[in-house]
């Protein structure tokens, strides 16, 4: 009997004979099962699984250029010219001198800019827009200005009441500084100085004393017709 403490009626070489048996059976299953691969084998009979969430397409994704709204199919595509002309005219207005006004086209135009790119419009046509508008204000702006100070100038010769000319002049003023600060905006600070504006009164001027030199030879032709007796 072992010193286990419980009896055991096997005798030792039982007992031993049980144990090398399964040792045996260890040793004909290692031999009749194939060795794992080891070093570059093991690899190569390896499969490469592709583990990324990027899916790689052969195309981009268009935005639809066709929305249903309540049922109803609204071609988007087809508007790409009517949403570029909003898209300018309301950039243009950015530049007012009427802060609201500026502020509600800043609105207008980020909304039609984010369609516009939607639609597929590139960032490069945007600004090339852009740029187009800002030059085009610029131009309207100075012409603008001239023909304000042209108008201050024929008041100042040919005058009319001393109440009507105050007023004609408040609104000229007006008419001046709404120009100045839209001049401001679009980049124009230090185009319309002192000495600039002095100029552009001077050109005015020299364009009204055409207009009456013109008038002038009018009248000596027509008092000439009259004379003769020319019809």
């Amino acid at each position: 009997m072992l010193t286990g403490g419980f009896p055991n009626t096997a005798t030792a070489e039982q007992l031993f004979g049980r144990v090398n048996a399964a040792q045996n059976f260890g040793k004909k299953s290692a031999e009749q099962s194939p060795a794992p691969a080891t070093g570059l084998e093991w690899f190569s009979q390896m499969e490469m699984v592709d583990v990324t969430s990027i899916s790689i397409l052969p195309k981009e994704i268009e935005a639809p250029r066709v929305y249903s709204f309540f049922g109803y199919k609204i071609d988007l595509a087809s508007k790409i010219a009517d949403f570029k002309e909003s898209y300018q005219n309301n950039y243009a207005l950015t530049k007012s001198h009427n802060l609201l006004v500026a502020r509600f086209a800043e609105f207008k135009t980020a909304a039609m800019g984010a369609l516009l790119a939607m639609l597929g419009v590139p960032d490069d046509e945007l600004e090339k827009m852009r740029k187009k508008v800002v030059r085009g204000a610029i131009q309207q702006n100075k012409s603008l200005f001239e023909e304000n100070e042209y108008n201050g100038e024929l008041l100042s010769v040919i005058g009319a009441s001393k109440k009507t000319t105050n007023a004609q002049n408040k609104v000229l003023a007006e008419v001046r500084g709404q120009l100045l600060i839209q001049a401001k905006n679009l980049g124009l600070e230090d185009f319309y100085s002192r000495e600039m504006i002095l100029e552009i009164r001077l050109e005015q001027c020299r364009k009204i004393l055409e207009k009456f030199l013109d008038e002038k030879k009018n009248l000596e032709c027509q008092s000439q017709m009259i004379v003769f007796g020319v019809n």
